[in-house]
Order: structure tokens, then C-alpha cells, then sequence
């Protein structure tokens, strides 16, 4: 076994050996070795064919740049280390593309109308609310106001409402659908259409 390793790290020393030389023909072994394996893993993060190509081919410049500077010091995790390089610049790729967009939202906030409502909305929403609450109490039917409010205005599940009144899911239907077209009906004589 120890033979095997020995043997698998004379061939990457000798092939790192090539590639600190200067060897082109070794340089283009690496790029067919991994580019399939970097395109897939920069691919899965950046989502850009266009962008893959090109961190591809940095991920291969950073690599064969650190193995001429001596920093791999253990060609038999090369692999490994094309593919942290790989991932890592997809990562920072994505971080700079989400940060620039931040940025340009940013500079487009005084653009952006404040989503709190004003004060006249405000207001004409309270009257709307006051209104409605209004109509659904003067509703005859007790069943009818409890469905509409626990319904629209509490919001309150329709399985919770059918549990606590007793109904089936159609019964629910039935009962929702008279209570809407008499609350319209009774809003319709006392403020005209809606």
C-alpha cells in the first residue's frame, strides 16, 4: 500500500515538476483533467454560462500560478484544492453581484415611495374598517356575522371556524356565500354600490 502512495506522488511530483518548469503540455493535462469538474461546480453556483467560462478559466490561472509559486505542497490534494479554488471564487462572484445590486437599490431608495401609509390613507382605511364592521352587525343572522368577521376580518382559519360552529367544509361554502351576497345587499341599501 505504501508502495501505491509512494508511486502515485512520484507521478504528481513529476507532473508539478513539468508545470513549475513551464511545461505547456502538462498545463493543458490539468485544464482537460478538471474542466468538466470546475464548470460543473462554478455552474451549480453562478447559474451564467458565460460567467463559468470565465471563473473557469481564472480558477485555472490562480491554480497553475500557486503550483509555479511552490505553494502546493501536497500535489496528491491538488483536487481538491482546484475545487475549493473553483467554489470560492463563484462564491465571492455571486457576493459581488448581490452587493452591487444593494448598492444600486440603495441609490434608488429616494425614488421609493414610503410604504407607510399617509395619514389620509389612514384614515380612509379606519372608515372603510368602521363601515364594514358596521354593515356585518346589522346582519339578522348571528351565523352570518360570526363567519363574515371570524372570516375576513379576524382571519381566522376556515378549519378553526368550521370546528367551533360545527360545519362541513360545504356547509362552510354555502353559509359564506348567502352571508356575502346579503352583506352586499344590506351595504348596497344603506351607502349605494360599492
Amino acid at each position: 500500500m505504501n508502495l501505491v502512495r509512494t508511486n502515485k506522488e512520484r507521478v504528481w511530483l513529476e507532473w508539478m515538476r513539468r508545470v513549475i518548469a513551464g511545461d505547456r503540455d502538462a498545463e493543458a493535462e490539468l485544464v482537460d483533467r478538471y474542466k468538466d469538474g470546475i464548470a460543473i461546480i462554478i455552474g451549480r453556483i453562478v447559474r451564467h454560462e458565460a460567467v463559468t467560462e470565465d471563473l473557469s478559466q481564472e480558477t485555472f490561472r490562480i491554480v497553475l500560478e500557486k503550483i509555479r509559486g511552490g505553494e502546493v505542497r501536497e500535489p496528491e490534494r491538488l483536487s481538491g484544492f482546484i475545487c475549493s479554488v473553483a467554489e470560492n471564487l463563484a462564491l465571492a462572484h455571486v457576493r459581488r453581484v448581490r452587493r452591487r445590486l444593494s448598492q444600486e437599490e440603495i441609490g434608488e431608495a429616494d425614488e421609493i415611495r414610503d410604504p407607510q401609509p399617509d395619514p389620509f390613507d389612514q384614515l380612509l382605511h379606519q372608515e372603510r374598517a368602521a363601515i364594514v364592521r358596521q354593515v356585518v352587525n346589522e346582519l339578522k343572522m348571528e351565523r352570518d356575522r360570526q363567519v363574515l368577521f371570524r372570516y375576513y376580518i379576524a382571519e381566522e382559519e376556515k378549519d378553526q371556524i368550521c370546528a367551533d360552529l360545527g360545519l362541513g367544509s360545504k356547509q362552510f361554502n354555502s353559509i359564506l356565500f348567502r352571508a356575502l351576497k346579503r352583506y352586499k345587499e344590506l351595504y348596497v341599501e344603506r351607502f349605494g354600490e360599492p
